[in-house]
């Protein structure tokens, strides 16, 4: 499994905005099912908590073979949603959102501050149909942190993506436990609440950062990730169906040689799984083989290409099956 980074971490700020959207087109065509039986009514009532509640606890996360540990501090205070993930084990780690404004700090490496809320841009207009690419079901729940839940099957109905088992506390509706999983019901990745106080009254220091960091990097809004492959002369050939863009970015070189100058970065998600597609400068460096690896339940694909105007290096990784990240790297070319 790979390190929990930034981008992890901010995948994890922001998974309330990706199922709130995700669910809420179907809840409101449903709206007349009660949520203790129908599925979409509970993941609605999830993302409502995640985004509305006030909540402190530890999550433990990660598969058989490593795991972190960190403390997770959410409110709401004068309308504004406050939100901070702290490492408690390995390197000090933090993410800390306020509002529309999400900064992620990796002491001794960089600071990614988004100015502005990418993913609940990208995800407005794709998940009316999750349906039609994940199958929602009820099973009974187990008791996590202490508190008793029910669980939510979610599964894919093509190879492309990986299914989910989620455990939602049956009192507030706040996801406790999450599992990732295969084609063969395998878990490959978990987080879970080891405790969790749900409610009580939070102030705004709790939500300082403890650290530092050195870059700063803005990012654009999700729907403008097309716009920024075909500003930057590239194309993306193929992606699952239901995954659209939710957060893009454009970067200088570091190169003062570069013809391109700013460099590409882009995020795509069905409104569960997540995939990334770099864009970097090589330089003069001539082209190598495709590279292909699988951690957990990353995959990533590097490949290079050779272009009018230099080499260019491609790097697709998502937590969905490898396979799936091939087929997308081999689809990113020049336009």
């Amino acid at each position: 499994m790979r390190r929990f980074s930034c981008i992890t971490m901010l995948w994890l700020t922001a998974l309330s905005l990706m199922l709130t959207v995700a669910t809420a087109s179907a809840s409101t065509a449903r709206a007349d099912v009660q949520g203790s039986s129908d599925a979409r009514a509970w993941l609605d009532r999830m993302s409502r908590a995640f985004k509305e509640l006030d909540y402190q606890g530890v999550l433990i996360y990660g598969d058989n073979q490593h795991w972190e540990t960190l403390s997770i501090t959410h409110g709401v205070m004068d309308g504004v949603e406050y939100e901070r993930l702290y490492h408690l084990t390995g390197e000090s780690r933090e993410v800390v959102r306020k509002g529309h404004d999400v900064t992620c700090i990796h002491p001794g490496e960089h600071v990614v501050r988004l100015t502005q809320n990418p993913l609940s841009q990208g995800f407005v207009n794709q998940t009316s149909a999750i349906d039609a690419y994940y199958h929602l079901s009820l099973e009974p729940g187990v008791r996590v942190a202490g508190r008793d839940t029910q669980q939510i099957i979610v599964s894919p109905r093509d190879t492309y993506r990986y299914g989910y088992r989620l455990w939602l506390d049956r009192e507030s509706g706040l996801l406790l436990r999450s599992d990732l999983i295969n084609q063969q019901g395998n878990v490959l990745e978990r987080f879970q609440f080891a405790e969790i106080s749900i409610g009580e009254p939070l102030s705004a220091d709790q939500f300082d950062p403890q650290s530092s960091g050195h870059h700063v990097a803005s990012h654009l809004a999700g729907h403008e990730t097309e716009a920024v492959m075909t500003r930057q002369n590239w194309h993306l050939g193929w992606l699952p169906r239901g995954f659209m863009g939710a957060a893009s970015q454009l970067r200088q070189s570091n190169d003062s040689q570069s013809t391109q100058g700013a460099l590409a970065t882009l995020m795509y998600t069905d409104g569960l799984a997540a995939i990334t597609v770099f864009v970097d400068d090589a330089g003069e460096q001539e082209p190598m083989p495709v590279m292909s690896q699988q951690w957990g339940v990353t995959g990533a694909v590097v490949k290079y290409l050779k272009t009018d105007n230099g080499t260019y290096r491609i790097t697709v990784v998502g937590e969905v099956p490898l396979p799936t990240v091939e087929k997308i790297a081999m689809s990113v070319m020049p336009q």
